[in-house]
């Protein structure tokens, strides 16, 4: 049985993991402010309303759940936020993520999974790998994931014995969603227009996306949790699907499934004024480290965010 404090538990991948980790009977302490919206998950050994910044109710969870391992999710990565509220996103994002390495050093703890992003690597259209693709910022929250792994490398390397893997999560959806993401806002605007040729407007059209369901990715990182491999002692994983998809395939999808044909604008005041053509992953490091791939198509993804099981609206996996 593993002992595992998660942190951001009550995010749309993170309630999902607690899930996963109890079914299996794991002992999970869940630690989130909240911010979201959304309650903690149920079943939780350990609930800790706070924030991930106070290093002390950190610190203090682990020692009451006598953790062996942190998977570090909390964090503010919707991007418009982290580009308007710039301070705020590097103090949850970077100094939170200080504050539970400091709370694992305090505690003796050797074993952490943090959460990064598709978005630290540098623009192109060429498909993205761990070993060979170049990292670059050009956003505030791609600086702020960019830092984590470094900080994460950092205090794998001043300890023998620690353990750090970063989970590359590419864009995740699930009906559960509680940011103004694509998907949430397009299905917000049908929900407004029932008619059967609604009107949309969007922002940018062009870029391309690299999506999964949110229960992939949750899959995804309890396989970085499980990682066998003793070495070497910081890594770094791509968990996405490998295929990616325009605005308009993902607009069109979603009106085959609900039986309309909505029609799309150009919003000048949603566009972004930078947003990459591109955001390809290659999953192959996981699949052959881990063990570890997507198992729903887009069309299956949005048929899941549209029509969720019922044993998934409560956040578990399916």
């Amino acid at each position: 049985m593993r002992r595992v404090l998660v942190t951001g538990a009550a995010g749309m991948i993170g309630r999902r993991l607690v899930s996963a980790l109890l079914r299996r009977g794991d002992a999970v302490a869940g630690l989130d402010n909240l911010s979201s919206g959304m309650p903690m998950p149920l079943g939780l050994t350990l609930s800790v309303v706070a924030d991930v910044c106070d290093t002390a109710t950190v610190e203090a969870a682990l020692r009451d759940l006598r953790a062996d391992a942190i998977v570090h999710l909390a964090a503010v990565h919707h991007i418009p936020t982290c580009e308007t509220q710039r301070m705020h996103c590097l103090r949850v994002n970077v100094e939170g993520t200080e504050s539970v390495l400091h709370a694992a050093t305090q505690t003796g703890l050797q074993q952490v999974v943090i959460a990064s992003s598709g978005a630290v690597y540098a623009w192109g259209r060429e498909m993205l790998t761990e070993a060979d693709s170049p990292t670059e910022a050009r956003d505030n929250y791609a600086l702020s994931k960019l830092c984590n792994e470094s900080q994460l490398r950092l205090w794998c390397s001043r300890a023998q014995g620690r353990r750090g893997r970063v989970a590359r999560l590419f864009n995740s959806i699930a009906h559960d969603d509680p940011n103004a993401h694509l998907i949430p806002d397009v299905l917000a605007q049908l929900r407004a227009d029932p008619g059967t040729e609604p009107v949309l407007r969007l922002g940018n059209l062009q870029p391309r996306r690299d999506y999964m369901h949110a229960d992939d990715a949750a899959a995804g990182v309890l396989a970085l949790l499980d990682d066998p491999h003793l070495t070497p002692a910081f890594d770094v994983f791509n968990l996405c699907s490998g295929v990616e998809h325009s605005v308009g395939d993902l607009v069109s999808e979603i009106g085959k499934l609900l039986g309309r044909s909505p029609r799309i604008e150009v919003d000048p005041q949603r566009q972004r004024p930078n947003d990459r053509a591109h955001q390809l992953g290659d999953p192959g490091k996981a699949w052959s480290r881990l063990g570890w791939r997507t198992r729903w198509s887009l069309h299956q993804a949005l048929q899941m965010t549209l029509d969720p099981p019922s044993s998934d609206v409560d956040g578990r996996m399916g």
